[in-house]
């Protein structure tokens, strides 16, 4: 049934009078229609597959790279101590090589009165797979009580520690002469440079040579350097032994493998080196002035060539 415009009226104004006073009428909205929401996809299976399969390469490069970094840096730290090792054995090979034959003077300073034997003063013995040097070792320093004196006994203010016969090397302070003799007595405080009862030294044509008031005396030294097998038994290493030490073997450098020697040989008598001899050759009278050293330790190799301070004249 129609309703009238005057019960409209009615109802609205009866709504009215229900409302309080002062409040807003509520809207009413009407949201626009709105579709379905579309559907969100994830990744198939063989996205899966390939996106592991990538990330695995990744990873194995990057750690292949890490593994040959790592290799490359010990091969590295390897090869430098091994170098660090050679430079070492080179070192005190050459603070002997220098000292080879050099009696405490100038080379045309010395006199030997050494009868017969061999010559003391010849700095290298044996070269090839080791090394034989022979030198002057410092014994003691004393002073002549009559100085200075041209005698055959040299009368000391203390003992010199040589014994009847031994070969013997008496300097002057400032290093000026120097004499090679056999000790011709017995007495632990007087050093005697004559002939003796056996004849052990020569007596000097003019006469022996003033000797000052403060002198060194100088004893043979015989070091020699060789490849053994180490204190540890699992490599190789550079060895030495030495008279002065009652022939005891030093071990020295760890991890060389291999040495060689070579002696330059002086034949015209300038000095300079005018054939290399190498092997175990004879030496006994040439004119050693240099030697050359080759080291190896595992890859790697070092050599070097060391002048003889007594190389020239």
């Amino acid at each position: 049934m129609a309703r009238s415009p005057a019960h409209s009226g009615h109802i609205d104004h009866h709504l009215a009078c229900q409302r309080p006073v002062g409040s807003r009428v509520p809207e009413l909205r009407v949201s626009p229609m709105i579709g379905p929401a579309p559907r969100q996809r994830g990744f198939t299976l063989m996205e899966l597959l390939i996106a592991s399969a990538l990330g695995a390469m990744v990873v194995l490069t990057a750690g292949e790279v890490l593994v040959m970094s790592r290799a490359i840096e010990r091969a590295d730290q390897t090869e430098a101590e091994q170098l660090d090792a050679l430079h070492l054995a080179l070192t005190l090979m050459a603070r002997s090589v220098r000292q080879a034959g050099y009696p405490g003077c100038h080379p045309s300073r010395r006199q030997s009165l050494i009868r017969a034997g061999h010559d003391w003063l010849e700095p290298v013995v044996a070269t090839g797979d080791g090394l034989t040097l022979r030198s002057m070792r410092h014994q003691t320093q004393a002073r002549v009580n009559d100085a200075p004196t041209r005698r055959d006994r040299l009368v000391l203010d203390r003992r010199h520690g040589i014994a009847p016969g031994a070969p013997v090397m008496v300097v002057n302070r400032r290093g000026t002469d120097c004499v090679l003799f056999r000790h011709a007595g017995d007495d632990p405080s007087v050093l005697n440079r004559g002939p003796g009862v056996a004849g052990i030294n020569e007596r000097p044509a003019r006469g022996h040579g003033p000797l000052g008031e403060a002198i060194e005396i100088l004893v043979p030294a015989r070091t020699e350097y060789y490849i053994d097998t180490s204190v540890g038994g699992d490599r190789l290493s550079l060895f030495r032994r030495r008279r002065a030490n009652s022939g005891h073997r030093e071990e020295l450098v760890v991890g060389v493998e291999s040495l060689s020697a070579t002696a330059g040989v002086d034949i015209v008598g300038d000095g300079a080196v005018d054939r290399w001899v190498s092997g175990n050759a004879d030496l006994a009278g040439a004119a050693v002035v240099a030697v050359r050293i080759r080291l190896r330790a595992q890859s790697v190799d070092l050599a070097t060539t060391i002048a003889l301070r007594n190389g020239r004249p």
